[in-house]
């Protein structure tokens, strides 16, 4: 009579098992990169070097690219349109995070622009730029950092004029503003120079007295990447980020002591950004070789790290990363592999990504859709949320529920069992 009674308990088990694995599964697959559309029907896409997504409608999307200038999507990069006419080259695009329908475009060869309406119409913004080579941006209150192709200059009249801020023989591929009691701790990163020299400078307020910084940071680290965090995580300070060629670094203490963060490939990371609703939620991207590219998300402030999603090109090279504030969140992504030429624009949902405060709509009323047609081989565009607005950790809940159900139902047949044993067998 035992083996009768034990596979009456296994089956019970063996099904709960096999939906929660089945819950996984579909979870998993859910988990992965869709690619959006095509930049322009009937060509191939362009490397997109910087993407930046509307605090206000998050389907409006501006992408600064080579060959194509700066590009504006109105439905989430199903389609594009071209957004400044006469722009070949952009370097970086980005909302301004106090002035949200304000967006800033740093372009190759023809300086700074600036968009009031989210990027449907611009205007040259670049008075007092002594180099049109407007490579990064950076926001403070009531201030507006660029890194140009020849040192760094501010703004403190929302870019109507420009300051020269030092640096002028480097090459400044990424910009920090940092706000402390009397001001702004500013940080700068080099991508040239001769072997050996500095890479990272930081500077207290706007004299342009910048100095190297030293301590655990390697000197000879080309610094591709700064980002620094909206409000402190794990510390008394935001953090910043600086993604180097030799990895990822982390300081919270306004930059006077870094830390190599752990857990990732050894190869260079030129993108970082923090969840502005949540600074322990944090992404990098890196375009390096040997097949070590991708996109790497922690949700620990930096302490572990997985690899984020399926099905990005094999050995993605990441050339931009953007998130997009839907509930749940959406991160986007650009590669491309010079071999071949190829180029894409890439989306996920993340449901572990804190949201708040945002409004996810459709994109801005009385704005049109752009010109270009889907990318061929991808599905129709489908809505950014899903339709139940749940999460999909749901499907886990849901399994572990039906589990705990049927362990109780076990239980409770096991104690039955005991009961009926005890009475026929009693002397």
């Amino acid at each position: 009579m035992t083996f009768p009674r034990r596979i009456t308990l296994l089956t019970p088990i063996a099904l709960a098992a096999g939906l929660l694995a089945t819950a996984v599964a579909v979870s998993a697959a859910d988990t992965r990169w869709t690619s959006t559309g095509v930049q322009q029907p009937g060509s191939s896409d362009r490397p997109v070097w910087s993407i930046a997504v509307s605090p206000t409608h998050p389907a409006v999307w501006l992408a600064a690219t080579q060959g194509r200038g700066v590009l504006r999507s109105t439905d989430s990069g199903a389609t594009w349109s071209s957004a400044i006419v006469g722009i070949d080259g952009a370097w970086v695009v980005r909302f301004d995070p106090q002035q949200a329908m304000t967006a800033y475009a740093g372009t190759q060869t023809a300086g700074l622009y600036k968009s009031l309406d989210e990027g449907k119409t611009w205007t040259s913004q670049s008075q007092g730029l002594n180099n049109m080579d407007v490579r990064s941006l950076a926001f403070g209150t009531g201030l507006v950092l660029a890194g140009t192709a020849q040192g760094v200059y501010y703004s403190s009249d929302a870019a109507s004029s420009w300051h020269a801020l030092g640096l002028d023989p480097q090459s400044i591929a990424a910009v920090g503003v940092l706000p402390n009691a009397s001001g702004f701790t500013l940080f700068a990163g080099i991508d040239n120079g001769p072997v050996g020299a500095a890479f990272l400078m930081k500077s207290e307020g706007l004299a342009g007295s910048w100095g190297v910084v030293k301590g655990t940071f390697p000197a000879d680290a080309v610094v591709a990447t700064l980002a620094v965090a909206s409000a402190p995580s794990g510390g008394t300070d935001p953090p910043v980020l600086a993604g180097t060629s030799q990895g990822l670094f982390r300081s919270d203490d306004r930059g006077v002591t870094w830390n190599a963060l752990a857990g990732l490939p050894s190869t260079d990371f030129n993108i970082a950004l923090f969840n502005p609703a949540n600074p322990d939620q944090i992404y990098v991207g890196s375009d390096g070789d040997q097949g070590n590219g991708g996109v790497f998300r922690s949700l620990d402030r930096g302490a572990s790290w997985s690899t984020f999603g399926a099905g990005l090109p094999a050995k993605p090279r990441v050339t931009a990363l953007a998130l997009q504030l839907l509930n749940p969140a959406q991160v986007v992504a650009a590669t491309w592999n010079p071999t071949d030429g190829s180029a894409g624009a890439y989306r996920i949902e993340d449901p572990a990504a804190t949201v708040a405060g945002v409004t996810p709509t459709a994109g801005p009323s009385g704005s049109g859709r752009a010109s270009a047609a889907p990318r061929a081989t991808a599905p129709t565009p489908a809505p950014v949320r899903r339709s139940s607005g749940s999460p999909a950790y749901a499907t886990y809940a849901v399994a572990l529920a039906v589990l705990v159900g049927l362990g109780g139902v076990i239980l409770a047949r096991r104690w039955r069992m005991r009961r009926e044993d005890t009475r026929i067998y009693r002397p």
